[in-house]
C-alpha cells in the first residue's frame, strides 16, 4: 500500500469541514430567511393611502385632515367561516309553511312507571251505652215515658284490623310515522298540526290520531318532525277487531275493578 503524504490528508480534512459547515449554514438560514419575509413582519396596509397625515410624520405627507385610527374595517373586508375552510357547507335556508301543508311526525314514546304502596290500620273499641230517659209521643207533644223495667242498656266490644300491600309496575312504547296537515298557524309562527290514520288488516282496524303544536324550526330538513318537539300533544292509538276482543275484559269484570266492592 503507497504512503499518502501527510499534507494531503489535511488539505482533504479541510476541505469536507468547509462542505459540511456549509451545509449546516444553508439548512439554518432557510427557516430564518422564510421568517423574515413572512407577513408578520411587514407593515399592515394603509386604509387609504390618498388620505392626509399629521404634520411631522415620518415619510409621510403634510396635510390639514386627520389621519383614520386603524380598525379591522381599514384591512379590507372579514373574513368568515365560508372562506376560511374548504369543507364549509352553508345551512339550507328556513322553509317557509303555509296551510295544508304536510308534515311527517316520528313518534316515538316510551313510558315507564313504577309504584308500590302499603297500608296498616288496627282499631279496638269498647262500648257501654245506657239510655236513661225516653220520650213518647203523646197529644202531638214530646212527654217523658218512664220504663217500669230498668233503663235499657247496650255494651259491646268491636275489633278491626286491615292490611294491604300493592306494587305495580308498568311500561309501554309507542312508535309509528305518521303524515300531518297544517291546519292553522298562531301569530307567533307556531304550527298546529293535525293528523288521523286507519288501518285494517282483515277484521281488527287500527284508528291514530295526533293532535298538537310544533316550532317551524324544530321541521327537519327532510320535512320529518319528532313527536317530542310536540306542544300539547294529544296522541291516541284505538283497536277494534278480534285481537282486541281476545284479550279485552268482560263488563263485569270492569265493573269490579271500577267499584272494588270486596
Amino acid at each position: 500500500m503507497n504512503n499518502i503524504p501527510l499534507t494531503h490528508v489535511r488539505r482533504t480534512g479541510k476541505r469536507i469541514l468547509l462542505l459540511v459547515g456549509a451545509l449546516l449554514g444553508a439548512a439554518v438560514s432557510g427557516p430564518l430567511a422564510a421568517q423574515e419575509s413572512s407577513l408578520f413582519h411587514q407593515p399592515p396596509p394603509m386604509a387609504n393611502p390618498g388620505a392626509n397625515y399629521p404634520p411631522g410624520m415620518a415619510g409621510q405627507p403634510a396635510g390639514q385632515g386627520q389621519y383614520p385610527m386603524p380598525g379591522p374595517s381599514n384591512y379590507g373586508p372579514q373574513a368568515n367561516l365560508s372562506q376560511a375552510s374548504w369543507t364549509y357547507v352553508p345551512p339550507p335556508p328556513l322553509q317557509q309553511y303555509a296551510k295544508h301543508d304536510v308534515v311527517t311526525i316520528r313518534v316515538d314514546e316510551i313510558a315507564q312507571m313504577r309504584a308500590q304502596g302499603k297500608a296498616s290500620s288496627r282499631k279496638n273499641g269498647i262500648y257501654d251505652i245506657v239510655l236513661e230517659e225516653w220520650v213518647r209521643l203523646t197529644g202531638g207533644q214530646l212527654s217523658p215515658a218512664p220504663q217500669p223495667s230498668g233503663d235499657p242498656e247496650i255494651g259491646g266490644t268491636m275489633q278491626s284490623q286491615y292490611r294491604a300491600d300493592s306494587s305495580i309496575q308498568s311500561q309501554e312504547s309507542l312508535s309509528f310515522n305518521i303524515a300531518a296537515e297544517i291546519v292553522d298557524i298562531l301569530p307567533n309562527g307556531n304550527l298546529v298540526l293535525e293528523a288521523n290514520k286507519s288501518i285494517w288488516v282483515n277484521d281488527s282496524v287500527f284508528e291514530t290520531s295526533l293532535i298538537g303544536v310544533c316550532r317551524a324550526r324544530d321541521i327537519g330538513p327532510d320535512n320529518v318532525l319528532l313527536s317530542r318537539d310536540l306542544l300539547d300533544a294529544e296522541i291516541r292509538k284505538d283497536e277494534r277487531g278480534r285481537i282486541r276482543e281476545g284479550y279485552e275484559r268482560g263488563w263485569f269484570t270492569r265493573l269490579l275493578d271500577r267499584f272494588q266492592p270486596f
